[in-house]
């Protein structure tokens, strides 16, 4: 009888742990699913500024503002993303690639590239969060800070 308990023990422990690991495996390579069409809010690191990015619905560009009501506008539809987006590439174009774990975010201005690159994310409905990143700015340098960096959904 007492095997029987350890038995039933150790497959619910199993049972226990490969649901849990399955939603760790998806939380963590689900953000190129979950970004398209919503507005999120990032906070820099000194939770001094934020910013608010739209991802297209299709494709892979961006709106990055600091008017919340602009970028959730661009999130309404594909047409009010393509007014927002024209409007601000008259400055910068801001591009990105989502892919496992990984997000890269790329601004264009001047013909000159920089990048954040947010590594180890983890993904909900509300919000993904990158356990650091890596960044490259045009004529500024580069690096990486390995703080928490959370972008909340908005819309």
């Amino acid at each position: 009888m007492k095997k029987k308990k350890w038995v039933i023990l150790g497959l619910l422990i199993v049972i226990i742990l490969a649901v849990g690991g399955g939603f760790y495996w998806n939380m963590s390579h689900s953000v190129a699913q979950r970004i398209p069409g919503n507005t999120y809010r990032y906070q820099s690191v000194s939770k001094d500024k934020s910013l608010y990015v739209t991802f297209a619905q299709s494709g892979n560009k961006i709106v990055v503002n600091q008017d919340k009501n602009t970028a959730l506008n661009a999130g309404k539809s594909q047409s009010a993303f393509d007014k927002e987006y024209a409007a601000q590439s008259k400055e910068i174009t801001w591009n990105y690639k989502a892919e496992g774990g990984t997000l890269t975010l790329a601004q264009i201005k001047d013909n000159k590239v920089s990048q954040w690159q947010y590594n180890k994310i983890l993904a909900t409905n509300s919000k993904f969060t990158a356990r650091s990143f890596t960044y490259q700015i045009a004529q500024a340098g580069q690096g990486q800070v390995k703080s928490k960096t959370v972008f909340e959904k908005v819309n």
